[in-house]
């Protein structure tokens, strides 16, 4: 079992502070485990709705970053890499009882992408990848860097992508609190780099907001790539973060692409 380190992060691991609450041995009517990761400044509270929208199908695991929600108190992660790695180490054990799938949103995209890998090089790939709101991991490089934009730019930048609350972002005191776990999400993806190995062997369901301006559905196809399997995309109304504009379509899509995953495994 992984043991404190300077950073804790093997301390997150062994107590299973990745998940809000600990992970569930499933019920009779769970048919897989569903890990659910945020966009950047998201946090587990977007997929609370999950776990009644889809009963009878998924054990839902949001995922919790370290340095928000119940891990407030802990370091915050630069390296996007080094969270896959922990979240293999946490998540690995899960799939005794229950195949996996992975659900992530824009830079939950990327992260549930680098776990996918690093749970096939253990020999235990998820049953199916997940991917929303995020361009393929090949051209997420040379973007102009958002993190380092200036306050009064990233604050404006927050405000026009939506998903932080207006009364946060009129609230100077609650923002200063607020804004350098905002940073370090959006640094995770500034500083990721794609390194080359060998494509999934699990199919990869990419959801798109026909709105998006930067990761506009010709742009999820490039997600054909990653897998062996041909690439099914779903593109819906909406811009970037059509989740919170129709989460209940969302949550319904994943549903009918987890019971599609499992009744082709059976087969």
């Amino acid at each position: 079992m992984p043991t404190r380190d300077d950073t804790g992060r093997g301390s997150a691991i062994a107590t299973g502070r990745w998940f809000p609450a600990p992970a569930r041995s499933t019920s009779g009517d769970h048919t897989v485990r569903l890990l659910c990761l945020p966009y950047a400044g998201g946090s587990p509270v977007m997929y609370r709705a999950w776990g009644e929208e889809l009963a009878g199908t998924a054990d839902v695991l949001p995922l919790c970053l370290p340095g928000r929600a119940h891990r407030w108190g802990e370091p915050l992660e630069h390296d996007l890499h080094r969270i896959a790695d922990d979240v293999v180490e946490a998540v690995a054990p899960l799939q005794r009882d229950l195949p996996l799938a992975l659900f992530g949103y824009s830079l939950g995209a990327l992260l549930a992408f680098e776990v996918a890998r690093g749970l096939t090089r253990r020999g235990c790939p998820p049953l199916l990848l997940m991917v929303a709101a995020c361009a393929p991991p090949r051209e997420c490089e040379g973007r102009a860097p958002k993190h380092i934009l200036p306050d009064m730019e990233f604050i404006a930048l927050l405000r026009e992508m939506g998903a932080t609350p207006q009364d946060i972002l009129d609230n100077e005191e609650m923002l200063s609190l607020l804004l350098p776990m905002l940073r370090a999400d959006f640094a995770l993806a500034d500083r990721y780099r794609y390194t080359p190995g060998p494509v999934l062997s699990m199919p990869i369901v990419a959801l798109a907001g026909r709105e998006d301006p930067e990761a506009a559905p010709e742009v999820m196809a490039g997600w054909a790539r990653e897998s062996r399997r041909p690439l099914r995309r779903l593109d819906l109304e909406g811009g970037h973060l059509f989740i919170e504009e129709d989460p209940l379509t969302v949550a319904a899509l994943v549903r009918a692409a987890l019971r599609t995953a499992l009744a082709r495994e059976e087969r």
